[in-house]
Protein backbone atom coordinates (compact mmCIF):
# COMPACT_ATOMS: atom_id res chain seq x y z
CA UNK A 1 0.00 0.00 0.00
CA UNK A 2 3.32 2.81 0.25
CA UNK A 3 3.79 1.44 -2.83
CA UNK A 4 1.01 3.01 -4.05
CA UNK A 5 0.58 6.56 -2.05
CA UNK A 6 4.46 7.16 -2.83
CA UNK A 7 3.43 6.35 -6.77
CA UNK A 8 0.50 8.44 -6.74
CA UNK A 9 2.57 11.04 -4.68
CA UNK A 10 5.37 11.22 -7.65
CA UNK A 11 2.98 11.53 -10.19
CA UNK A 12 1.46 14.54 -7.91
CA UNK A 13 4.44 15.59 -8.40
CA UNK A 14 5.15 15.38 -11.94
CA UNK A 15 1.81 16.82 -12.09
CA UNK A 16 2.31 20.22 -10.38
CA UNK A 17 5.71 20.25 -12.58
CA UNK A 18 4.20 19.81 -15.66
CA UNK A 19 1.16 22.27 -14.52
CA UNK A 20 4.78 25.22 -13.60
CA UNK A 21 5.66 24.37 -17.46
CA UNK A 22 2.24 25.25 -18.87
CA UNK A 23 2.16 27.76 -17.18
CA UNK A 24 5.42 29.62 -18.64
CA UNK A 25 5.01 28.63 -22.01
CA UNK A 26 1.98 29.98 -21.82
CA UNK A 27 3.31 32.96 -20.05
CA UNK A 28 5.89 32.92 -23.28
CA UNK A 29 2.96 32.82 -25.91
CA UNK A 30 1.39 35.80 -24.59
CA UNK A 31 4.81 37.94 -24.55
CA UNK A 32 5.15 36.37 -28.09
CA UNK A 33 1.87 37.63 -29.19
CA UNK A 34 2.69 41.21 -27.81
CA UNK A 35 5.52 41.27 -29.51
CA UNK A 36 3.98 40.20 -32.98
CA UNK A 37 0.96 42.32 -32.63
CA UNK A 38 3.48 45.81 -31.82
CA UNK A 39 5.67 44.75 -34.97
CA UNK A 40 2.29 44.11 -36.78
CA UNK A 41 1.28 47.83 -35.77
CA UNK A 42 4.62 49.11 -36.51
CA UNK A 43 4.42 47.48 -40.06
CA UNK A 44 1.22 48.90 -40.43
CA UNK A 45 2.36 52.24 -39.61
CA UNK A 46 5.57 52.16 -41.73
CA UNK A 47 3.11 51.30 -44.68
CA UNK A 48 0.87 54.13 -44.19
CA UNK A 49 3.38 56.64 -44.29
CA UNK A 50 4.45 58.42 -47.53
CA UNK A 51 7.75 57.22 -49.18
CA UNK A 52 10.46 59.54 -49.28
CA UNK A 53 11.41 61.59 -52.35
CA UNK A 54 14.53 60.53 -54.09
CA UNK A 55 17.51 63.13 -53.62
CA UNK A 56 20.37 63.86 -56.72
CA UNK A 57 23.13 63.96 -55.28
CA UNK A 58 25.62 65.78 -57.15
CA UNK A 59 29.06 64.20 -57.19
CA UNK A 60 32.26 66.73 -57.45
CA UNK A 61 34.91 66.04 -60.09
CA UNK A 62 38.02 64.30 -59.07
CA UNK A 63 40.47 66.36 -59.81
CA UNK A 64 43.65 64.60 -61.25
CA UNK A 65 46.99 66.81 -61.12
CA UNK A 66 49.64 65.67 -62.91
CA UNK A 67 53.19 66.59 -61.76
CA UNK A 68 56.53 65.91 -64.19
CA UNK A 69 57.90 63.24 -64.12
CA UNK A 70 61.02 62.45 -61.76
CA UNK A 71 64.54 62.54 -63.82
CA UNK A 72 65.80 58.96 -64.33
CA UNK A 73 69.50 58.75 -63.16
CA UNK A 74 71.70 55.94 -64.97
CA UNK A 75 74.17 54.68 -62.85
CA UNK A 76 77.29 53.89 -64.92
CA UNK A 77 78.03 49.94 -65.31
CA UNK A 78 80.64 48.26 -63.04
CA UNK A 79 82.46 46.03 -64.70
CA UNK A 80 82.53 42.48 -63.04
CA UNK A 81 85.40 40.12 -63.62
CA UNK A 82 84.24 37.15 -65.76
CA UNK A 83 82.58 33.92 -64.53
CA UNK A 84 84.80 30.70 -65.01
CA UNK A 85 82.32 28.41 -65.54
CA UNK A 86 82.43 25.13 -67.95
CA UNK A 87 80.71 25.90 -71.10
CA UNK A 88 77.65 23.99 -72.17
CA UNK A 89 76.44 23.16 -75.44
CA UNK A 90 74.01 25.43 -76.81
CA UNK A 91 71.51 21.69 -76.86
CA UNK A 92 72.67 21.04 -73.18
CA UNK A 93 70.98 24.51 -71.91
CA UNK A 94 67.82 23.67 -74.26
CA UNK A 95 67.23 20.20 -73.49
CA UNK A 96 69.34 19.22 -70.20
CA UNK A 97 72.02 17.54 -69.15
CA UNK A 98 73.19 14.52 -71.85
CA UNK A 99 72.58 10.94 -71.23
CA UNK A 100 74.13 7.51 -72.37
CA UNK A 101 70.67 5.74 -71.33
CA UNK A 102 67.33 6.93 -71.86
CA UNK A 103 66.03 5.54 -69.65
CA UNK A 104 68.28 7.92 -66.97
CA UNK A 105 66.48 11.04 -68.51
CA UNK A 106 62.99 9.53 -67.68
CA UNK A 107 61.70 10.62 -64.11
CA UNK A 108 58.68 7.82 -62.35
CA UNK A 109 56.34 10.10 -63.31
CA UNK A 110 57.17 10.65 -66.92
CA UNK A 111 57.37 7.09 -67.18
CA UNK A 112 53.74 6.02 -66.44
CA UNK A 113 52.77 9.09 -68.89
CA UNK A 114 54.55 7.34 -71.92
CA UNK A 115 53.48 4.07 -71.02
CA UNK A 116 49.90 5.84 -70.83
CA UNK A 117 49.63 8.07 -73.64
CA UNK A 118 52.28 6.67 -75.78
CA UNK A 119 52.36 2.90 -75.40
CA UNK A 120 48.78 2.23 -74.67
CA UNK A 121 49.76 0.85 -71.34
CA UNK A 122 52.04 -1.48 -72.86
CA UNK A 123 55.04 -1.38 -70.55
CA UNK A 124 56.56 -4.27 -71.95
CA UNK A 125 56.26 -2.23 -75.60
CA UNK A 126 57.85 0.66 -73.90
CA UNK A 127 61.11 -1.16 -72.59
CA UNK A 128 61.80 -2.93 -75.86
CA UNK A 129 61.25 0.18 -77.81
CA UNK A 130 63.89 2.40 -74.97
CA UNK A 131 66.17 -0.55 -75.39
CA UNK A 132 66.42 -0.46 -79.00
CA UNK A 133 66.42 3.55 -79.30
CA UNK A 134 69.38 3.49 -76.64
CA UNK A 135 71.26 1.49 -79.25
CA UNK A 136 70.64 3.53 -82.20
CA UNK A 137 73.64 6.24 -83.55
CA UNK A 138 71.92 9.42 -83.69
CA UNK A 139 68.63 11.74 -83.23
CA UNK A 140 67.78 11.47 -87.04
CA UNK A 141 67.77 7.78 -86.48
CA UNK A 142 65.39 7.56 -83.38
CA UNK A 143 63.00 10.06 -85.08
CA UNK A 144 62.85 7.67 -88.14
CA UNK A 145 62.47 4.64 -85.57
CA UNK A 146 59.65 6.21 -83.80
CA UNK A 147 57.71 7.87 -86.51
CA UNK A 148 56.35 4.06 -87.11
CA UNK A 149 54.35 4.14 -83.91
CA UNK A 150 52.01 6.97 -85.20
CA UNK A 151 51.70 9.30 -82.22
CA UNK A 152 50.00 12.40 -82.25
CA UNK A 153 53.21 15.12 -82.55
CA UNK A 154 51.09 17.69 -80.81
CA UNK A 155 50.84 16.04 -77.89
CA UNK A 156 52.67 17.08 -74.75
CA UNK A 157 53.65 14.00 -74.06
CA UNK A 158 55.34 13.12 -77.41
CA UNK A 159 57.31 16.74 -77.19
CA UNK A 160 58.16 15.76 -73.80
CA UNK A 161 59.57 11.92 -75.31
CA UNK A 162 61.21 14.20 -77.74
CA UNK A 163 63.36 16.03 -75.32
CA UNK A 164 64.46 13.17 -73.74
CA UNK A 165 65.40 11.71 -77.09
CA UNK A 166 67.58 15.23 -77.45
CA UNK A 167 68.99 14.37 -73.83
CA UNK A 168 70.63 10.69 -75.13
CA UNK A 169 71.37 11.80 -78.58
CA UNK A 170 72.21 15.07 -78.24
Amino acid sequence: MEEVIKYFESLEARIAENEKRIAALEEAQQTNEAIIASLEAEIEDLKSRPLPEPQVVEKEEERVEYSEPEPVVVAEPVKAEPVKEEVASPKAAIYGKAVTDIRQAISLGDRFLYQRELFGQNAELMQKTLTELNELGSFDEAMEYIRRFGWDTESNSYQQFIVTLHRRFG
